[in-house]
């Protein structure tokens, strides 16, 4: 299993990485137009093997098929350890012109996270932009964990396999905080392959003495449900 998950991780980084050129500004502009969340997020449902490395846990088998939404709910914290929701921020920023509406969008999420309709900022147009994250929480952490839960199905474009796979899991962690700390994620929408990227949840959690904080991002896309292993 350990092997398994260990491939996986390294596909999804590939996916990522795959035609990438690095630009100093990436997500990182001096202006964005906010967009502000409100509503708190449903219960999160996290798939048990997940939960036990946002934990912070020793896991032997570190990857599990068909958790999904049958997991063990957030609500339930680990034996001695106070969880804690907190605020998680999502950047949307055009490398190229009008494929993000208003080019740079910054938005932020109440406590625990929520969902992001991609819909609502990428504009449809072919070209790409940068995808960044600011957990807070994450400064003077002991201990940070970032892992993706991918819920797009696997295609092929050309001679690439593109999306994790229903109910797929990565820890991504270190791969992550270096992108985030540069340019950002970049990602490309011809032929919506920003969707079999982005398309999943996002788990981050962070330890401080005996408290984690845990949030979670959701990307989708409701005109393209096709691309994904449910219904938005």
């Amino acid at each position: 299993m350990m092997t398994k998950f260990v491939q996986v991780s390294i596909f999804w980084m590939s996916v990522v990485l795959a035609g990438c050129t690095s630009d100093p500004a990436g997500y990182h502009v001096s202006e964005y137009h906010e967009v502000k969340f409100e509503d708190l997020p449903e219960d999160i449902k996290v798939p048990n093997q997940v939960w036990n490395l946002l934990e912070f846990k020793a896991t032997e088998a570190a990857h599990a098929e068909g958790g999904g939404e049958h997991g063990a709910p957030a609500a339930a914290s680990a034996i001695g350890k106070n969880l804690v929701f907190s605020e998680v921020t999502v950047f949307l920023v055009q490398k190229n012109d009008q494929i993000i509406r208003n080019e740079a969008v910054k938005i932020l999420l109440p406590k625990g996270g929520g969902t992001v309709d991609l819909s609502r900022y990428v504009t449809g147009n072919q070209g790409s932009f940068y995808v960044g994250f600011d957990f807070p929480q994450f400064e003077g952490a002991t201990a940070k964990k970032v892992i993706f839960v991918s819920k797009a199905r696997k295609r092929r474009i050309g001679s690439q396999v593109f999306g994790g796979g229903c109910n797929q899991f990565f820890d991504i962690t270190d791969r992550f905080l270096k992108e985030v700390a540069g340019e950002g994620i970049k990602v490309n929408t011809t032929q919506e392959r920003y969707l079999s990227v982005l398309g999943g949840t996002f788990f981050f959690a962070a330890q401080k003495d005996n408290d984690v904080h845990l949030a979670q991002v959701t990307f989708m896309h409701p005109q393209y449900s096709p691309l994904f292993c449910e219904a938005p």
